[in-house]
């Protein structure tokens, strides 16, 4: 199982988006929500952090603090809260592959 953070201006929207990641993950993923004041914190307990697209700016000082890749939620998937396409790009990016 892979670890993804989430990390947001508060940790509220994505803690939803989160959910329905796990969803559609079957169980590959186990995804949590922090804001961006605390994410640092937890960190170390990931393989990925991906950013809300409302501090997607952040990106650069984020990877500069931790050692796992850091990448952005498309905009288009989390204005809708789309967890399964979500879930498609963390594969992608985790080289995950569905048996796993």
């Amino acid at each position: 199982m892979k670890n993804v953070m989430l990390v947001c201006n508060a940790g509220m929207s994505t803690g939803i988006l989160a959910k329905k990641i796990e969803k559609a993950s079957q169980g590959l993923l186990s995804v949590k929500a922090y804001g961006e004041a605390e994410y640092e914190e937890y960190a170390n307990n990931y393989d990925l952090i991906l950013l809300g697209p409302q501090i997607r700016h952040l990106k650069p000082e984020i990877e500069s603090k931790v050692s796992i890749p850091v990448d952005y939620i498309a905009p288009q998937h989390y204005g809708i809260m789309n967890g399964e396409a979500v879930f498609q790009d963390i594969k992608k990016i985790l080289n995950i592959k569905e048996e796993e």
